[in-house]
This record gives C-alpha cells, structure tokens and sequence, in this order.
C-alpha cells in the first residue's frame, strides 16, 4: 500500500513584499517552459477577478498525473506577486483518506504558522493569535482547533460535549476564520490531490462552498479524471480540464531539459511515446541524457513509471537505497526523521544533495528545518514500490521507533502517522495500539467513516496475531473490544446490517469466553441493531440478555442502555405501557452515568410512549428534558428530535390538526378526490408496518384505508376496517387514536343510519378526550354531536 506522511506545509502571500515561496529555488532552477496552459492561467486570472469583486468561486483542476497541475497552479502563484491576497496550499494523502481533516491541517498549521518543531504551548499561542487576528474569540474556538491539533492542554472544555457537537463546531470555525479572512483580503485556498480526500474534509470544504457564493474566497482544487466533487454542481463552480501538450510545446519541453536540439527522429520518438504528458516528456528525455547516445532512441518502458523505475535502478546503490529509504515517509519529510532511519547519517547530506542534482528531489529553503520533497508524487510511488516487502516493513517500523521518539511528549499530534507505519508492519501488537488511538481521536471529532477504516484495519492484525498462535483469552478480549467500538462507528455511519453481520460473526468468540463485562454491551449493540432492521423479537431478547450480562458486573450504562431499546420496542409493538416503564428505568439508571446523550434518548423515547398513551403533558415535559441534555451536549440530533416530536405532540391537540392530517401522503390523495392512489399508497404503508411488525403504524393504516373505502360508498368494508383497526388501538392502549377512531365509526355509523351507534360512539370517544384533557377534541366530539342531531349523556357535557 502507497503512503505519504508529512503533510505539506502551505504558503501565504502576505501583500506586495517580494517572498521565496516553497518551490521557488527548484522552479528557478529545474523547471522546463511553462507551454500550452495560457488558456487555463487566463480562465484562473479571471475568475480571481470575480473573487476580488466578492464573487466566490470554486475550480477544479482535472488532469491525469503528470499532466501538469501542480505546475498551473504554481505559475498561477508566481504572477501573484503584485495582488494583494491571501494564499493557503493543503494536500491530501494516498494514506490521507483514512485519516480526518489531513488537508485542513495542513492550512490550519500553515495560516497560523505553526512548524513541526514548535511544542503545544507555541501551537497554541499561534492558534490564539489567529483567531484574534479574524475577529474570532480564542477562548471560544480555540478548543476545538487544539482538538484537532492533537494538543491536550486548553481543549478540556470539549470533554462535555457530543462527538457530532464537536465535529459541527470545528467546521464552523474553520469556515469562520476563511470567511472573515477573507474579508481582509481575497482569500485563495489550493488543495491538492483531492482524488484522496478524506470524507471529513470533503465535508467541511461542501459546508465551505455554502458559503462563498457572497465572498471574496477562491477555492481551487487539482485531482485525477475519475473523482468528480460534489460541489461542482454549484453555478459558481468551474472545471478546468488539463489536456496533453501539443507536439510543439511538448517539443519546447524537451528541448528545455536537453538544453539543445535533438535529431528529429530521435525527438518524435520521445514525444511518440509521452503522447504529451509534461512530466513523461521531461523524464524520458532525461533518461535519454543518462543513456548517452543521442543518435536514437534507447529501448525505454512505455510508462512513466516503468521509466522512472528505469531511473531510479541506474542510480548508484547508496543513493537508491537513501531514495527508497525516504519514500517509506511520503512526499515530503525532514532530514531529520530520516536521518533517524539511516545507519550512515555523516554521509546522508552528500547523498541528498547528489538525489538533488540529479532532480529525483528539491529542497524547501523557507523551512525552520531541512525538508526534502520529491519532485512528483508519482517518483515517490515508484521509488516506494520498488522496495521487497520484507524492507518496506523494516523501514515503516523504523519511521514508527522515530516518531515515538521525537514525539514522545506529544504523540497524539501523530497517531494517523504512528498508525500508518506500524499497520504496515509485522508489529501487530503496535498497529493495534496506534490504530485504536488513532480511531478513539477520529470518534472524538465525530469522524465515523475514518474511525471505522482504522479499527477494521486493527482488527486485520488481531485476526493474524491469534492465527500465528493458539486462541487465548487476551486475544479474544482484544477483538470483541475492537468489534464494541466498531459497532458503535457503524450505527453513527447507518450501517445496520454491516453492524449485524460483525456482531454476528464474533457471537462464539464472545460466549466462549463467559465474560459479562463483555457481554453486556455485545447484546446491547445486537439489539440495538436487532431494533432497526426490524427484527423485533430478537431486539427484546438480545436487549433482555444485555440487562441479565451487565446486572451480574454492576454495568449500569449498559442496563440503562439496553432499557433503553426495550422502551424503543414498547412503542414499535404497541406495548406502550412495557415501553414506558423501560423508559423510566433506562432514565433512572442512566441519570448516575456519565453517558449523558443516551439519557437524552431515553427521555426522548418516555416522551414518544407518553404520546401514544395519549398523556400529552407528560409526554411534553419528556422532550423538555430531551432537548436540554442536547443543548447541554451541543448536540444537534438530540435536539432536533425533541423539536419535530415537540412539534408533533403540540399539533395532535392543535388547532393545525386538519393540515396535519392532510400531509399524509395517502390521505392527501383522498382530500384531492384521487381515491384509487389514496388506496395504493395507504396500502404500501400497511404492508411495510406489517413487515416491521409496527402496531401502531398498522392501525393507522388500517383506519386510513377504513375512510378511504367509505369515500369510495363501501360502507360496510369501510366498518370493517375501522372495526380493525379500534380493535388493534385498544389492545395497545393507545387511548387517543381509540378515541379517534371512534369518532370515524360515529361518522359511518350516521352515514349508514345507525344513530344508536353514532351516540354510542360519540360518548365514549367524549369521555376519552376529556380525560386525555384534549380540548380541541372534546369540542369536535360536541360539534358531531350537534350535526347528528344526537344528545351526549349530561356527565359528559361541559
């Protein structure tokens, strides 16, 4: 597997001031013509034209590798010079789509002008001090940008915080201080590579792209054909295409590296065989410079790669060993970490600068310290593959032994490194650690998709540990532990029947080893998993186990927990009173644990059985509590589910009830006289409760299909049906929709004639809303009443 690791420090431009940018020293130097790409430079020029004028715009530079993009967006940069912007460069990792916010940090450190040699407490003051210089209060968003540093002192506060709070507050931040700071000056923001962005980040970037229709914020973006971001849709977005050099530019590319001309046969055969790649053109034409012999053209592979395998393999053996040595750390790294990995270092500088004349590599000269980059990501790659298997892994777990050691003070800085050597190691037992603490971060910054890559990968080595020895009782524990965590990533993603099918897998594992400990919290992500797939008789009693496993330990989080699914199935069934009373023992025990966001969702499910019972009030103070653990947590789930349900329980005794009604897809058919769609679509909803066993969702089809028959002049299948469906609303107890429907029975039993019936109806349906205390009911029981022409018993009477 290809990796990079250090990730690529931007640059600003400040103002006007001549500054040696990054690649300055090698482009001055190396760098063949800039040929063939007017067009694009004249299109990026105009669309920065619109930025300054406060038009934010989004373009995406697509191109194959070596085509030149990187190089456009260079020579973009160099004729900048004399414009007053802000520039900021990020590049995303091949290793880099495992590990969240890679390219964001990359602008986050750069704009705030933290290095790899300053300590948390320079890291911290740098943040600060950005923060102040965009109008932003440190103590507010510093936190969150200390989170994602990986420095520990200053980032308390976010200890009471949801994961989901967390995450959206970061991107808030991040989009603050572009959007502010763009209000100083046009703001640019190039992210190379996006073909490997990460989920998160290509999250964070769309909620960017939100929000520059109105500002002066130019996003430019390079990748490979293939990857297409989601904001290219925008009406302010552009795709700028990079097509292949035409035979005279590619000609002026080789001649440039030659620095002479070429005899004609000997210069279409190179440009032949590079078909107008610029970085093809300048490799073969160097490997035509090394074979000596300029008559003709030397026999060459047909790929960019194989020549530049071909050029790395004629290099004296310690050079090739440095340049293999240093592709194990990725496309940039310093000499210091690689020093660390070579066993001759008073020879390393030589050595480096020989890679450099020979153009395999440049040096960056704005560094604090000596970092070294390869000169295109595809030399890395190579240089990478040609290393036998056995040395890649000698050489990541060397670049792991010195991370460990110059960040031994502050490693979680670099878990995502740490986990990427060592996962590709024989150390299983490192990887494990790395990738645990490196999934526990992403979790932290509600990171769920890189959080699962890691521990899926973690859980790879603990599958080859236990094969490489006999079953033991602490492998066991380690990968049930790995399955609990992933499991929990799982269901934030949606992945049910993923989630199921690992829980399921390891189920012998876990009994084999008769530890409640872990079987409590096993059983309650199976039921809880049970619980959306459907599969209610499984969810009770896996959630039934969960509470049994974790009561033998003393795990209250676990019972509270699986109460917790127990109350969710109460109302799924219909069994609104069990479903209550799980409710209140989930929230008894969870009120003593820390676990506070599923105390919320405890509550939020009390309040959803208080509802169906009909106890509005109850069920109203229920989402009170709901929605001010969310607010609490910062956590948008668990308010906006007591907002809709609050919403929700208001409007069932509200005056908008009709509206309401009138939503329902099925019904609305109805309303505009479309019975027979009415009747299809109801129809689908009865057999979907039916298949998911939802009692309550059945009845109410049931008694929707009951009023679209009598519509349709079937009254006595229209009886049927809302016979059914009272029938069903009695035998859960759900005292509302009774009452209800026994006002759609006096309604067809009056159309039908029956004015016994109707009264009889009409009583009990009066008696049910006055005790419910439902008084917009009450008074259309009454209103029937008077239009029926029938008497309400006087005990029922206001």
């Amino acid at each position: 597997m290809k990796g990079k690791t250090d990730p690529v420090v931007a640059s600003r431009v400040l103002g006007p001031r001549p500054r040696r940018l990054p690649l300055a020293e090698r482009e001055e130097r190396a760098l063949s013509p800039f040929v063939g790409r007017e067009r694009e430079l004249t299109t990026l020029h105009e669309l920065l034209t619109q930025v300054e004028a406060g038009q934010g715009q989004v373009v995406g530079l697509v191109g194959e590798a070596g085509v030149g993009k990187s190089r456009l967006l260079f020579e973009f940069r160099q004729r900048l010079r004399d414009r007053r912007v802000t520039y900021l460069e990020g590049r995303c990792l091949s290793y880099g789509s495992a590990s969240p916010y890679v390219p964001l940090m990359d602008i986050l450190r750069n704009n705030a002008g933290i290095t790899e040699i300053d300590g948390p407490e320079a890291m911290a003051a740098k943040v600060r001090l950005r923060l102040q210089e965009v109008d932003l209060d440190p103590e507010e968003g510093a936190p969150y940008l200390f989170q994602l540093l990986g420095v520990k002192e200053g980032a308390e506060p976010l200890a009471r915080l949801s994961p989901e709070a967390i995450k959206i507050r970061t991107f808030a931040i991040l989009r603050q201080m572009s959007l502010r700071g763009s209000q100083r000056q046009p703001l640019i923001l190039a992210v190379e590579d996006l073909h490997w962005i990460n989920q998160t980040s290509e999250a964070c970037f769309a909620s960017l792209v939100e929000s520059l229709a109105g500002a002066p914020v130019l996003l430019l973006c390079t990748y490979r054909p293939g990857c297409r971001p989601p904001w290219l849709e925008k009406s302010y977005a552009t795709q700028v295409a990079l097509r292949r050099l035409t035979p005279p530019d590619s000609l002026a590319v080789v001649h440039a590296v030659l620095q002479r001309a070429l005899p004609d046969p000997l210069a279409q055969g190179i440009l032949d065989k590079a078909e107008g790649n610029p970085f093809f053109l300048e490799e073969l034409t160097r490997t035509v410079v090394e074979h000596g012999d300029l008559r003709s053209l030397p026999a060459v592979p047909d790929t960019i790669q194989g020549v530049l395998m071909a050029r790395i393999d004629r290099l004296p053996e310690e050079p090739k060993r440095l340049l293999q040595t240093a592709s194990v750390l990725g496309r940039e790294f310093s000499s210091r970490l690689l020093s660390m990995l070579w066993d001759t270092p008073y020879v390393l500088e030589a050595y480096l600068e020989e890679l450099k004349r020979l153009e395999f590599l440049y040096e960056r000269t704005e560094a604090t310290e000596p970092i070294y980059v390869f000169k295109h990501v595809l030399t890395q790659e190579v240089a990478y593959d040609s290393l036998l298997t056995s040395r890649r892994q000698t050489l990541h777990a060397a670049a792991g032994r010195a991370l460990e050691s110059l960040y031994a003070e502050r490693l979680e800085e670099v878990y995502d490194r740490l986990a990427y050597h060592y996962a590709r190691t024989t150390e299983s037992a490192k990887a494990i650690e790395y990738l645990t603490r490196f999934a526990e971060k992403a979790a932290r910054g509600y990171a769920h998709a890189e959080t699962v890559t890691a521990l899926q990968e973690a859980l790879v080595h603990a599958g080859a540990r236990r094969a490489a020895a006999s079953p033991t009782a602490v492998q066991d524990h380690l990968i049930l532990d790995l399955v609990l965590r992933l499991a929990h990533s799982l269901y934030f993603l949606g992945r049910f029947q993923e989630t199921l099918d690992l829980l399921l897998q390891h189920q012998e594992r876990l009994e084999r080893l008769q530890d409640a400990v872990l079987a409590g919290p096993y059983y309650f992500w199976l039921s809880h998993t049970y619980s959306y797939v459907g599969d209610r008789e499984r969810a009770v009693q896996s959630a039934q186990r969960a509470v049994a496993e974790a009561t033998c330990c003393g795990d209250d989080t676990t019972i509270g927990q699986a109460h917790y699914v127990l109350a969710r199935e109460g109302y799924s069934l219909g069994q609104y009173l069990y479903g209550l009373e799980h409710s209140q023992q989930a929230v008894s025990l969870l009120e003593r644990t820390a676990e506070q966001w599923w105390l919320g969702q405890s509550y939020w499910v009390m309040g959803v059985n208080h509802y169906f019972m009909g106890e509005f009030t109850q069920a109203l103070a229920a989402m009170t509590q709901t929605h001010a653990i969310g607010e609490a947590l910062g956590d948008p789930r668990l308010q906006s589910y007591a907002t809709w349900a609050t919403g929700w329980i208001e409007v069932t005794g509200g005056e908008w009830q009709a509206g309401l009604e009138a939503c329902q897809l099925g019904e609305a058919y109805l309303l505009n006289g479309q019975i027979d769609k009415a009747r299809d679509l109801v129809f689908q909803g009865l057999v979907i409760t039916q298949d998911v066993k939802f009692q309550h969702g059945i009845g109410l089809a049931q008694r929707a299909l009951g009023r679209i028959v009598q519509a349709s002049g079937s009254l006595t299948e229209a009886e049927s049906l809302l016979r059914e469906a009272f029938q069903l609303f009695v035998s859960i107890q759900a005292r509302f929709e009774v009452g209800r429907t026994h006002l759609d029975l006096a309604t067809l039993a009056h159309a039908m004639g029956d004015r016994e019936a109707a009264t009889t109806h009409l009583t009990e349906a009066h008696a049910l809303f006055r005790a419910l205390q439902v008084p917009k009911y009450v008074a259309r029981t009454e209103q029937c009443a008077t239009e029926f022409g029938v008497s309400l018993p006087p005990a029922s009477v206001q």
